[in-house]
This record gives C-alpha cells, sequence and structure tokens, in this order.
C-alpha cells in the first residue's frame, strides 16, 4: 500500500509501523546510509524523534544528516504545525525491528 505522506522527499522512506500519535520508519539517503526514524507526535509544536543511524557517527556529518532532518519536518508539518524537532540520536551496526508481547503471568504481577 502506498504511503503518499512520505512521496516527494529527499531521501527514501518507508514505514515500518504507525500508531495514531507516532510511526517508525525508515530512510536510505541517496548515497546508501540507513537510518531508523521513531517519530512521536507529542504536544503542539514539539516533535519528539530518535534517530538511530547504521554506520559510525563518523559517516553521518551535518551535511548528510540535514537532509534527514528536512524530511523530517516535512513530515511533522504534513501532520500538524510543529515548530521544534526534539531528538536523540545513536550509531549502531545493525537495526532489527520487532515487537515483543507481555505474557499474561508478567502483566498479572506489574498490573497496577
Amino acid at each position: 500500500m502506498p504511503h503518499y505522506h512520505l512521496e516527494g522527499l529527499e531521501n527514501t522512506w518507508t514505514l515500518v509501523r504507525e500508531t495514531p500519535s507516532s510511526q517508525k520508519l525508515k530512510a536510505v539517503t541517496p548515497d546508501g546510509k540507513t537510518l531508523a526514524v521513531d517519530i512521536h507526535y507529542t504536544s503542539s509544536k514539539v516533535l519528539t524523534v530518535n534517530i538511530c543511524c547504521v554506520g559510525s557517527p563518523d559517516d553521518f556529518s551535518k551535511v548528510a544528516i540535514t537532509p534527514v532532518m528536512d524530511d523530517i519536518a516535512k513530515l511533522a508539518l504534513r501532520r500538524s504545525d510543529y515548530g521544534v524537532i526534539d531528538y536523540s540520536m545513536c550509531f549502531t551496526g545493525d537495526i532489527s525491528d520487532g515487537n515483543y508481547s507481555i505474557d499474561a503471568k508478567t502483566r498479572e504481577a506489574y498490573q497496577v
């Protein structure tokens, strides 16, 4: 299924998962760098974003990151009137996506 909100951006974006208040995306830059981006549409005008880059910090200069941040800003503005991107960034050798199910025994033990 096409995700039209991802069209017209500088990098190639793929939607991994989505909820009403968040999106998990993967981006590939024109030079082949891969990033995982977790966007949380939080309080008005502030977007919370976690970015995980495959590679070392030396691979991701400001020149490489700026187009990614520009794309994130475009995605945010397509949703609402955001003014700030509050982000954290990490670097890793690989990224995997998954889900972890909380079993019933654990749920019973820790439910309030």
